[in-house]
């Protein structure tokens, strides 16, 4: 099969086996913008580097109450230092564990000073599934 090709006597179209092409002139402003944007880009690469960094999504936080209870009480109740506390929501309060928690019980030293109340309410949300 044999490709014809026929330049047209206009420079903006020619005709390739029988079908016209016309070829269209790229606008100057869409040049310019283009240039524009391109020397924007390179200039912002080299001048503002870390910008143009994609930083990893934040971990999420839902685990912040295991992370507290693995961190913090599993150091006395994994050990036998202290009481399972597999399953005391069932045997204590919500009010009486987070004051625990905060106050201290026994030999249980108070952490309340170094949790928020928001992370208390994660730990004994956490301590709700711990079986």
């Amino acid at each position: 099969m044999k490709k014809e090709y026929q330049q047209h006597e206009s420079k903006h179209e020619d005709i390739v086996s029988g079908i016209k092409i016309e070829h269209n002139k790229v606008p100057k402003l869409l040049v310019a913008v283009f240039y524009i944007v391109a020397i924007w880009a390179i200039g912002y690469a080299i001048f503002m580097p870390g910008k143009l960094a994609v930083e990893p999504a934040a971990a999420p936080q839902d685990n912040k109450g295991e992370l507290i209870f693995t961190g913090t009480c599993l150091n006395c109740h994994a050990t036998g230092a202290a009481p399972d506390l597999k399953g005391v929501t069932d045997r204590m309060s919500e009010e009486d564990i987070k004051n625990v928690i905060k106050k201290g019980r026994n030999t249980m030293p108070a952490i309340g000073h170094l949790y928020t109340e928001k992370e208390i309410d994660k730990v004994y949300e956490y301590l709700e599934d711990y079986r």
